[in-house]
């Protein structure tokens, strides 16, 4: 069973709730809120204002991008689908490394058909000096490897 305290605590806080919801429909409390409300954002305002007329310290100039160098060397090269891949890296290295640019097409002849009947696709990563590149190309088409850009 529930005591007497219960009860009154549970009345008193109802009441209060009600008590401070008329309040919060009275003039004088959205009057106050909106004052508030105005005296703040007048505030920030003046100081975006300050923090915007202040010198901004010189941006530092941005290195030029890295220049490709060096000719292709070819780092891995898988032919296939997403489940089913061999590894063609062997057969494009020996194709394209040294070169400054290099194309062929993508066929089963660099390491067979891994996936028949399936769309496949070449995925090469090869490095240009120092830097990283990868290329992709569909069986049947061409893809296309470049050191010189």
């Amino acid at each position: 069973m529930r005591s007497l305290a219960f009860f009154l605590a549970a009345a008193a806080t109802a009441w209060a709730a009600a008590a401070g919801a008329q309040d919060r429909d009275s003039y004088d409390y959205r009057e106050g809120y909106r004052r508030g409300y105005d005296d703040g954002f007048s505030s920030g305002y003046r100081k975006g204002l300050a923090e915007s007329s202040r010198a901004a310290p010189p941006a530092a100039a941005a290195p030029p991008p890295p220049v490709p160098t060096g000719p292709i060397t070819i780092s891995t090269a898988y032919y296939g689908t997403s489940s089913k891949s061999c590894d063609a890296t062997r057969w494009v290295a020996r194709k394209v490394n040294g070169r400054r640019t290099a194309s062929f097409e993508v066929t089963n002849d660099m390491c067979g058909d891994p996936a028949k009947g399936d769309r496949k696709q070449l995925e090469i990563t090869y490095v240009c000096g120092s830097i990283a590149k990868t290329a992709s190309a569909y069986e049947h088409r061409t893809v296309y490897l470049d050191c010189t850009s």
